[in-house]
């Protein structure tokens, strides 16, 4: 029976279409800067409080079937200027970032990759084992890393030196943005928009709120969330599931991939992906 109860709620949100407030949305995002166009495919955006700059991670040649080592990682001051353009390289094709300790964490494609935060070698390539396309990657308040595989509909948790299977399961629709708060796991479903909450000890998960397809980054702002959609929208989400459309750039094809945060001036950092830009705005 909660099988059959889980499904049904299953297909009532994906027969439905999301509902987004008409209302004005709690808050508005405005154009600060946009980096300059030598980024290659940029997929994500990670500040790093320690060195106040931005990392970001350039897929370069998308590849998935076949590493190509091309990807690499870029460094950016939080005013949009190249610093370092390849920090990090011979990577395949990086997306998510997480930092712990004096690591930078990156998913790419089947292992979560350990960068040495001060020289930006690569110090280890934890495998995913059977895993198809890592995505997204957040740390916990406990120092756990959690990874998703957005085609493969798996999660991955590295802790303690071990990178193990956290959840495989085929309704989580194509998990691509997770954020991993104290006592619940959040995942944004990219193939059907759905926002999931999900308990740690059970696995057991909700869906909350509904954005988009392509649901890509997880922002927590208050209370409340930011969610980015990757062909090019981005909603503010309340507790409650109310929905609110912030940016809408599929027409002009300025994509909104995995962003950023630097939250003592709260400024948001959008990987435009195709446009090769990094676009950042303030929340006012």
């Amino acid at each position: 029976m909660k099988t059959y109860i889980f499904i049904l709620g299953l297909l009532s949100f994906c027969l439905l279409s999301p509902a987004f407030s008409q209302d004005s949305a709690p808050v508005s995002l405005n154009q600060l800067w946009k980096s300059d166009t030598l980024l290659r495919t940029p997929e994500s955006v990670q500040y790093d409080p320690q060195g106040k700059r931005l990392f970001v991670a350039n897929i370069n040649k998308v590849n998935v079937e076949n590493p190509d080592g091309d990807g690499f990682i870029s460094v950016l001051g939080t005013d949009g200027k190249i610093k370092t353009l390849q920090w990090a390289t011979g990577l395949n094709d990086p997306k998510g970032m997480g930092i712990l300790k004096n690591s930078l964490f990156v998913a790419d494609l089947k292992d979560l990759v350990e960068i040495d935060l001060k020289t930006g070698k690569i110090l280890n390539r934890h495998a995913a084992v059977n895993s198809v396309m890592l995505n997204d990657v957040s740390v916990s308040p406990k120092g756990e890393v959690f990874v998703s595989d957005s085609r493969g509909h798996k999660l991955y948790r590295y802790a303690d030196g071990k990178m193990e299977l956290f959840l495989d399961d085929p309704n989580l629709q194509g998990p691509n943005g997770v954020f991993a708060e104290k006592d619940q796991l959040i995942v944004a479903s990219a193939g059907s928009g759905n926002l999931w909450k999900m308990d740690y000890a059970t696995k057991k998960y909700t869906s909350w709120a509904v954005a988009n397809k392509t649901a890509d980054g997880i922002l927590r702002y208050g209370d409340d969330y930011l969610i980015s959609c990757w062909h090019g929208e981005v909603y503010y989400v309340k507790p409650d599931g109310k929905v609110w459309k912030l940016i809408d750039s599929k027409n002009p094809q300025v994509n909104t991939a995995d962003f950023g945060y630097i939250p003592q001036t709260k400024t948001v950092l959008i990987p435009n992906f195709y446009k090769n830009t990094v676009t950042a705005y303030a929340i006012k």
